[in-house]
């Protein structure tokens, strides 16, 4: 219908997945993923009508999306009209932006905070003011001493809430000094998203591959495994995940997230590619699981850490590396965090730096946001965390070792060039 196979290069950037049943049998929908030029075409189409019934077609949302927009919605609703103070449950005007309502971000930050049309200090968190469209629009511009070459190990640019402005949240990343960017697959078609982008974005975007424990259930088969071995094997593949396992919200049972955990894990070491592993309130489970491939595992990096001292030390006694995101700014969240690399039971020698934008975005205590970093989180519209904010992280990770900007980029830059082997085999170079 869409005509995607006219031309080859069509062909070869362009899929489509129908949904079925265990006994294969159509759900009525199904998933078109395309370069973003042609998203944007193919929305249009949204509502048209197709042997007598009207087409719907809207960009591809996870669960945690959906449940954060009906969040969204059901607050939107509660809000007074605009000619109405609100007021507190004793009739007293309540002050605006007080922490700790609904729309404020879980203790793991990986929901972006509801937005206020100011800043403000809420809950000892920095918040970022809606944007204007020159905000939405332009990059940011910082001294070339303050700007370091990084790497966000870790992105999420397929998500959707990139979708109308890709090209410049990659540019403001640019400015910023974030060289290169590893875009994380949770599904199979946002892996081959991911792939595109590294495509179309040689030596800048890099892609990893891999099926999210939320998506297990619905979508790791056989047939899936297959398809992903396929996946692994392409040039612009420079890391397996996001894999792993998520006790904490179970979306899909323990047992299919063990099994699909290992197939994938087994993939990666005939690969013998670097691995982001999920390890969400699992952490007994994920070292039960790597340990049974202890003599065959590549690399491992513990994706978007937010675990405990203890369990950091585990994984960097195993000779794993710890993802860092924005989630060590929390003042309160991320202290042991901080604490963990201030004692050095996490060396700065096993960071490996992610933004995991649009999640995790690095709120900081009014008292610690510098110059550099609040005009970073400038960019962070609608309270939606962008790589460009990575040197946020890297700020607060020289305050905790008391060491020069300068000496932790580099460092971290590094150990992801040594992890990623970036530009070496990936058949951009």
């Amino acid at each position: 219908m869409f005509g995607l196979e006219a031309t080859s290069y069509l062909r070869s950037s362009c899929w489509v997945e129908l949904a079925t049943d265990a006994g294969g049998k159509s759900r009525g929908y199904g998933f078109v993923s395309v370069p973003e030029h042609i998203a944007q075409q193919l929305v249009k189409f949204n509502g048209i009508d197709f042997y007598g019934k009207e087409l719907k077609i809207e960009p591809a949302r996870d669960k945690d999306e959906k449940e954060t927009a009906d969040e969204e919605k059901q607050d939107a609703k509660k809000k007074p009209k605009t000619d109405e103070k609100p007021k507190k449950a004793n009739g007293a005007p309540r002050r605006g932006g007080r922490g700790g309502g609904r729309g404020q971000p879980s203790g793991r930050g990986r929901y972006p905070p509801y937005n206020y049309n100011y800043y403000g200090y809420n809950g000892g968190q920095y918040r970022q003011p809606r944007a204007s469209p020159r905000q939405k629009y332009s990059l940011p511009v910082l001294a070339q001493d303050q700007i370091f070459a990084l790497f966000d190990c870790g992105v999420n640019l397929t998500n959707n809430k990139f979708q109308q402005s890709l090209d410049y949240v990659i540019a403001r990343a640019l400015a910023a000094g974030v060289q290169k960017m590893i875009v994380t697959g949770n599904r199979l078609n946002t892996s081959r998203s991911a792939i595109v982008m590294a495509k179309t974005r040689p030596n800048i975007l890099y892609a990893a591959v891999g099926i999210h424990p939320h998506f297990v259930k619905d979508e790791f088969t056989d047939r899936a495994a297959e398809t992903m071995k396929e996946l692994i094997g392409a040039p612009e593949v420079v890391c397996v995940g996001e894999i792993g396992l998520d006790f904490h919200r179970d979306y899909s049972p323990r047992d299919e997230q063990k099994k699909a955990f290992e197939k994938q894990l087994e993939l990666a070491c005939q690969a013998s590619k670097p691995i982001l592993v999920h390890d969400r309130d699992a952490h007994d489970a994920v070292i039960e699981i790597l340990d049974k491939f202890k003599d065959q595992l590549p690399t491992i990096i513990i994706h978007c850490f937010t675990g405990t001292p203890a369990e950091a030390k585990a994984y960097v006694a195993r000779g794993f590396y710890i993802g860092i995101t924005g989630y060590v700014c929390k003042e309160k969240h991320g202290k042991d965090l901080r604490d963990a690399i201030s004692s050095g039971v996490l060396p700065l020698d096993k960071i490996v730096l992610q933004s995991d934008a649009p999640y995790m975005i690095p709120n900081l205590a009014k008292a610690d946001l510098d110059p550099v970093s609040e005009a970073l989180l400038d960019f962070c519209y609608e309270g939606i965390n962008e790589p460009c904010t990575l040197p946020v992280a890297v700020r607060c990770i020289a305050k905790c070792l008391d060491k020069d900007v300068k000496v932790v980029a580099e460092a971290t830059a590094a150990t992801a060039q040594t992890v990623f082997n970036f530009g070496k085999g990936n058949g951009t170079d």
